[in-house]
């Protein structure tokens, strides 16, 4: 099959690079991807039965590449390999040939006279069907880009990246990574909500019972980060000091309820149009932003 369209070509070249490079496993699923795409390009078979680790893949990949060309000799000598049968020499010696790189060839320098004793050198023409990228992205199809994930090789956009000291990292990557990170159950999210929802509660009912005049809110900058880190702490040994990817969410949605359920009566008046009560809502929300932070550091 002809491979036609640009972002197969692409696919084709890197996978061939990454083949090259020894890269057994990326080339592989790059082939694979091809397939998924293209299923009747018959050099990404090839290329699949080639890098594939199982014997039987390997087969499976041979026989698709004959059933697309019949006259295929790479896929009739890698099955007579496998299935231990004779094959020509002279078909090996052309699979092995069709397999070496083709050199690259060397630039053509013109000379033009000028004069009896001086000599131009013209610059060989540019190449007018020349590609920007290498690469599309593979999470967004239609970006090129030169950029590839360094552990699963990738190719990926500017938007996708995560740059790291020794290279850029993939999204999923980077989260497959930091789920090494979070070791906590469904239990102790359970548990995250019932030590911090009561404490949050008694702070809530505090801060509104207390609340009221400037003089309170500014002490409230200072001792808001106090109550928020003390239900931290206090939540995350509750658990065993384990880590959950949404554990500070949770925790923050507890300081929230433990201000807004004592607060309701206000929050009611506020509806009815009671202008007064709007500005009773001033220490309680700069409550929660110290002590929301504060907590939600010490729960990460």
């Amino acid at each position: 099959m002809d491979i036609n369209q640009p972002r197969i070509r692409s696919l084709m070249r890197q996978a061939s690079r990454v083949e090259e490079a020894g890269k057994r496993a990326a080339a592989e699923q790059l082939y694979r991807q091809i397939l998924d795409e293209a299923p009747e390009t018959e050099a990404a078979w090839l290329g699949l039965a080639r890098m594939a680790a199982n014997p039987a893949a390997q087969a499976e990949a041979y026989e698709r590449a004959l059933a697309l060309n019949p006259e295929n000799k790479e896929a009739k000598v890698g099955l007579a390999d496998l299935r231990g049968d004779p094959v020509p020499g002279a078909w090996r010696k052309e699979v092995e040939a069709a397999r070496l790189p083709e050199p690259e060839p060397m630039p053509v320098v013109k000379k033009e006279v000028v004069a009896a004793t001086a000599t131009a050198v013209t610059a060989p023409a540019a190449d007018d069907h020349t590609e920007t990228y290498e690469f599309t992205c593979y999470r967004h199809p239609d970006r090129g880009t030169s950029l590839r994930c360094y552990n699963c090789h990738n190719p990926i956009c500017a938007s996708c990246t995560n740059k790291t000291s020794v290279g850029y990292l993939c999204p999923d990557c980077k989260r497959d990574l930091e789920d090494k990170f979070f070791n906590a159950s469904a239990t102790d999210y359970i548990i995250a909500a019932l030590v911090s929802l009561p404490l949050s509660l008694i702070a809530g009912y505090l801060v509104w019972r207390l609340g009221g005049g400037f003089f309170f809110i500014f002490i409230m900058i200072f001792i808001g980060g106090a109550v928020g880190g003390l239900i931290g702490r206090l939540t995350k040994k509750a658990i065993g000091g384990r880590r959950g990817r949404y554990l500070p969410h949770l925790v923050l949605v507890m300081m929230v309820m433990g201000v807004v359920i004592p607060g309701l009566p206000i929050l009611l008046s506020a509806m009815a149009g009671s202008g007064g009560a709007l500005f009773a809502f001033i220490t309680p929300a700069v409550y929660l932003f110290v002590a929301g932070g504060s907590a939600f550091y010490w729960m990460k």
